[in-house]
């Protein structure tokens, strides 16, 4: 382990400046995982860990599980808190970090059906309780466009409590053409949307688990190049004087209600 007593140390370079995404971490694929829950599920995932930095109380209580990883002493790094808080940028409340490599995308015809997709979600903390949802409900492969945030954003797998690190991820570049790409292979697009069109959640009676849920912007909701391409348009029915749900509290009504069938 390599104590940290100077807040410009290059070793630590990965967690400097964390309350917005480092140009270092986006050129490394590098991901960080805070929180004492958030980083123990990443030290059990298979992901591959680039560094631990903490106090030494956590590196001590975790010094086995740590070992397990086979993660050189020299990419082990410790610090008070104080000097911790001031490396990272924000108030830390656990003093307990890690960098993670962020996995290759996995491919569409590797993923578990139903799918999730993310069509232009962009808040971190709907992201993160979405992923948490799915994995709560036992969805297992998530797919986000090109404009939705990473699931591997600090923000997302911090409020995922890294549950992603146990679901198959995918990033389309173009959700068109992955949209199409889906119901070439038979799966059925299902559009979370309040619509004309739209039809109550206990309309749609799935004959098998090939079709994927599509969850949309928050403002705008979803695209209308992507509605013209599904198969159905669900809505959750809720009281006239509420116009809507958050999308991520959506997304716990509807995976728990299929998790069910």
């Amino acid at each position: 382990m390599i104590y940290i007593n100077d807040i410009e140390d290059e070793r630590i370079a990965f967690y400097r400046s964390l309350r917005f995404t480092p140009k270092l971490h986006k050129d490394n694929r590098a991901f960080v995982a805070e929180e004492e829950k958030v980083v123990v599920k990443l030290l059990q995932s298979d992901i591959e860990i680039v560094s631990i930095f903490g106090t030494k109380q956590y590196l001590e209580q975790y010094s086995d599980l740590i070992a397990s990883k086979s993660i050189s002493d020299e990419n082990i790094y410790f610090a008070d808190i104080s000097l911790m808080r001031q490396i990272v940028g924000y108030r830390l409340h656990y003093g307990f970090l890690a960098i993670g490599r962020q996995p290759d995308d996995v491919p569409l015809g590797k993923l578990n059906y139903p799918l999730i997709i993310f069509n232009a979600l962009a808040n971190a903390e709907n992201v993160g309780s979405i992923v948490r949802n799915a994995a709560a409900f036992g969805f297992q492969s998530i797919v986000y466009d090109e404009a939705s945030i990473s699931p591997y954003l600090r923000r997302s797998v911090r409020v995922s409590m890294g549950n992603v690190f146990r679901l198959a991820v995918h990033h389309s570049n173009n959700i068109i053409e992955t949209i199409k790409h889906l119901k070439e292979k038979d799966c059925k697009i299902i559009s979370i949307e309040i619509s004309e069109d739209s039809q109550a959640l206990s309309e749609f009676k799935p004959m098998d688990n090939r079709y994927c849920f599509i969850f949309g912007n928050e403002g705008i909701g979803i695209s209308p190049e992507v509605l013209a391409l599904s198969d159905m348009i669900i809505h959750i029915p809720i009281s006239p004087k509420v116009p809507s749900l958050n999308v991520a509290s959506s997304s716990a009504v509807i995976l728990n209600h299929f998790s069910q069938l």
